[in-house]
């Protein structure tokens, strides 16, 4: 299992992504978070460009008041409607998910949140 944080957001759209075999709830439907991820591990901290596939439950605890507003756009995904400011980065990137790796998927790793933490 890995200690993962979210420092910075692309976009969030419903999974499409099929052959996922999920262990957290698999008859949940998951949203993708695609962004900056901080991947905490024993020996280095490694920020990088990452997806994450957790429940609305749980984006909502990532989001939980860190005044962070999801605008839809025309290709149904979800956007920041600003920029995160430093201080929203550093309150969701204090948010620890733990996470179990996934694979890679064109080139980017990704995770599956099993639990959300702060």
């Amino acid at each position: 299992m890995k200690e993962i944080h979210i420092t910075g957001i692309e976009y969030v759209e419903y999974n499409n992504a099929e052959g996922i075999n999920f262990k957290y709830k698999p008859e949940v439907p998951k949203l993708k978070v695609v962004g900056t991820l901080l991947i905490a591990d024993e020996n280095e901290e490694d920020e990088q460009t990452g997806m994450v596939f957790l429940t609305q439950k749980q984006l909502n605890q990532v989001l939980n008041n860190k005044e962070v507003d999801l605008a839809v756009a025309d290709d149904n995904r979800w956007y920041p409607s600003k920029p995160l400011n430093k201080e929203q980065t550093k309150k969701i990137g204090l948010v620890t998910l733990e996470s179990e790796f996934l694979g890679t998927m064109n080139d980017v790793n990704t995770f599956e949140v099993l639990k959300v933490s702060e």
